[in-house]
């Protein structure tokens, strides 16, 4: 099905969005573009980027306002910022998006929103909320620590 977004066509097809080239009225793979140095990939829509998650997401969400702000993100739930199919985006707040990511390199545990204390020789559990940091607990172990801070997680994800 073909979408106009921004004055210009779109159509998704095998996981991948597809833009019609009006000068050779050919269909261009936006999902084949090179990513930029924070591995988005982004498409001109009248000389302003935009990313390629948020155009597709907006594809299959005709009502959602497309524009950028803190409670109107758009999250991938792999992770992966080049996996842009349709079921991998959610609607996200700022909060939601930031505690979905990866463990920050060289942190003390080795799960997120956990670290050591030196001065109580005790695992922490944090989450961010809002923008605050949430303190959870501290627990003996590393991994009471991180089942405290999933329980959190899949509270506020939900």
């Amino acid at each position: 099905m073909i979408k106009n977004i921004l004055g210009c066509k779109f159509k998704y097809e095998n996981d991948k969005m597809y833009r019609l080239n009006i000068r050779n009225n050919k269909w261009n793979c936006c999902s084949d573009l090179k990513p930029n140095k924070l591995e988005y990939i982004n498409v001109k829509i009248n000389k302003k980027d935009y990313k390629l998650h948020r155009i597709i997401y907006k594809y299959f969400n005709p009502d959602w306002d497309l524009e950028f702000s803190y409670n109107n993100q758009i999250d991938h739930i792999n992770i992966n910022k080049l996996d842009n199919r349709i079921e991998n985006l959610r609607l996200a707040t700022c909060s939601q998006n930031r505690r979905n990511q990866n463990k920050k390199p060289n942190c003390s545990s080795k799960y997120i929103g956990v670290s050591w204390d030196k001065k109580v020789n005790k695992w922490v559990a944090q989450i961010s909320i809002n923008n605050k940091v949430k303190h959870l607990g501290l627990f003996d172990t590393e991994e009471d620590a991180y089942e405290c801070y999933k329980k959190k997680y899949e509270e506020l994800m939900n």
